[in-house]
C-alpha cells in the first residue's frame, strides 16, 4: 500500500530550462552558447549537485575556461535559481495528494542553493522531508541515494511511489526497490495514480 509520494524537483515540480535561462543572462547567442556547454551542462554544475565543490569554486573554474565572459558565468551563477515556474498542475496535484493524507517528499539532484529558495516555493510548503543530493553528497540513479532516503525518513520502499522525468532515475529507484514512474506531465500522472488507486 502507498502511503509516501516522492517527487523529483526539475521538469516535475518546477521548470528547468536552461537554454531558455542564458537568454535572460545575454541575447549574444555566442556568449549563451558557451554559458551552456561550458557551465550549465559541464562537470562543474554535476559537482555542485554532488556537494563535491563550493559556488565559488564552479565559477572560478569556468572563468579559467572562458575568460573573455567572466562575468556572464557569475551572473549565471548568481541567478539561475530565480525561475521557479510551477509545472503545470502539479501545484493543486501535490495539495490533493496532501489532502488525502499522503506524506510527501523531495529526492532531487541539486545544489545547497535550494536551501535559499525553498521557502518561496508554496508547494513546499505542503511536504515532510526534503533529501537533496548536494547535501548527501550522492547521486541519482546510484541506488545508495534511493537507500539513504529510505534509512533517513524509516520508509519502506514498496510503500513509497517516486516520481522523476528520467528513465535512468526511475529504475535507480525500483533498484532499490521502490514503486517508481516516469513523469508525463501532471494528466498523465494523475490519471496513473488514479489506476493505481492512489487517487
Amino acid at each position: 500500500m502507498i502511503k509516501n509520494i516522492v517527487f523529483d524537483m526539475g521538469n516535475v515540480l518546477l521548470s528547468y530550462r536552461p537554454k531558455e535561462y542564458v537568454k535572460t543572462i545575454t541575447t549574444d547567442e555566442a556568449i549563451g552558447e558557451a554559458l551552456l556547454k561550458e557551465f550549465l551542462f559541464s562537470e562543474e554544475w554535476i559537482m555542485l549537485d554532488a556537494g563535491a565543490i563550493t559556488e565559488e569554486e564552479a565559477v572560478k573554474r569556468v572563468q579559467a575556461r572562458i575568460p573573455q565572459y567572466a562575468e556572464y558565468v557569475q551572473k549565471t551563477m548568481d541567478n539561475w535559481h530565480t525561475d521557479l515556474t510551477p509545472i503545470e498542475g502539479m501545484p493543486e496535484l501535490v495539495a490533493l495528494l496532501k489532502e488525502k493524507g499522503y506524506k510527501l517528499y523531495l529526492l532531487s539532484n541539486t545544489s545547497l542553493r535550494f536551501y535559499q529558495y525553498q521557502p518561496q516555493v508554496e508547494m513546499f510548503k505542503l511536504f515532510d522531508g526534503f533529501f537533496i543530493s548536494a547535501k548527501e553528497r550522492l547521486l541519482k540513479p546510484q541506488k545508495e541515494i534511493f537507500e539513504r532516503f529510505l534509512e533517513r525518513f524509516d520508509l519502506i520502499g514498496s510503500e513509497c511511489v517516486f516520481i522523476d522525468d528520467l528513465a535512468e532515475n526511475v529504475k535507480g529507484a525500483q533498484e532499490a526497490g521502490i514503486v517508481a514512474h516516469q513523469f508525463c506531465g501532471s494528466d498523465e500522472l494523475k490519471e496513473y495514480f488514479k489506476k493505481n488507486g492512489i487517487l
